[in-house]
């Protein structure tokens, strides 16, 4: 009787999460390839698909565009930028070379941003195994796969690894009132979202063996791990969802938009 009322539990705990809380906004398109990453800018989409090419929605996702490219997004000075064969600019609804430039995964007020270097000017910095960045008052946020995190402020270059940091494998930087926050994740180990303010941390947050992928900070802070979708509310994480979240779109009291197995969703409270 015991087994079956906690097999009982566990179905209402998931449907909790996975049936009644969310409304599926796109799941498919004309190539039937599942959305993994993607950017909200100007009140459209622009959403990358796994081995497709990039579609582009309006607000309601009905208007569709599609463009043959791949790459990472960029939004740079209220310009939107990707980072492929070339750096694109999105420009007059399509998008258009700007720079004859390769194998960036970033561009943000003159700053290239690749895995093994962050190129201003004339000036090269080289970091290691690049894994997320933001800018933040002229400031340069850098995460690393294992070599802690870099400040570049000024054409300066800041270095903080583990005993300024709960650890050196950084996988998401995001802002949130003048706090930077960081998630930390690295095999054998509990991720971590540590509260980065002044070049030191104030205060750490330990997750179980999820592994942290995104953070969204607006009105408040949405974290997306493998296993779930995370609000920070009253000094805690509580999960709001659950199941692999790819990227955060869109986190502000109005809208919570996110990409979860292929699919775009929102919880049913902030349907369109």
């Amino acid at each position: 009787m015991l087994i079956i009322c906690l097999a009982l539990l566990l179905i209402l705990s998931c449907q909790k999460y996975q049936k009644k809380d969310k409304i599926v906004l796109k799941n498919k398109n004309f190539c039937d390839s599942s959305f993994i990453d993607g950017v909200y800018y100007k009140n459209k989409f622009f959403i990358l698909t796994l081995g497709c090419g990039i579609f582009e929605y309006d607000e309601n996702f009905k208007k569709t565009r599609f463009y043959n490219l791949k790459g990472y997004f960029s939004i740079s000075n209220d310009s939107l930028f990707l980072l492929s064969d070339k750096t694109y600019l999105y420009k007059n609804e399509n998008f258009v070379v700007f720079k004859n430039i390769n194998n960036a995964i970033g561009y943000i007020s003159g700053f290239y941003i690749f895995r093994d270097k962050v190129v201003i000017s004339k000036d090269t910095f080289k970091i290691q195994d690049i894994e997320t960045f933001k800018l933040y008052k002229g400031k340069l946020f850098i995460g690393t796969n294992g070599y802690g995190l870099y400040i570049i402020d000024e054409r300066k270059i800041k270095h903080f690894i583990v005993g300024n940091l709960p650890s050196n494998f950084i996988k998401a930087i995001s802002i949130y009132k003048d706090t930077i926050i960081i998630g930390f994740s690295e095999p054998f180990s509990k991720s971590k979202i540590g509260f980065f303010y002044n070049n030191k941390i104030l205060k750490v947050y330990e997750f179980s063996d999820d592994y942290i992928i995104d953070i969204c900070s607006n009105n408040s802070i949405y974290i997306g791990t493998s296993n779930g979708l995370f609000k920070y509310e009253n000094s805690e994480f509580h999960k709001i969802y659950d199941g692999y979240i790819s990227r955060i779109l869109i986190c502000n009291n109005d809208k919570l938009i996110f990409i979860s197995r292929g699919n775009i969703l929102t919880p049913l409270k902030f349907s369109l």
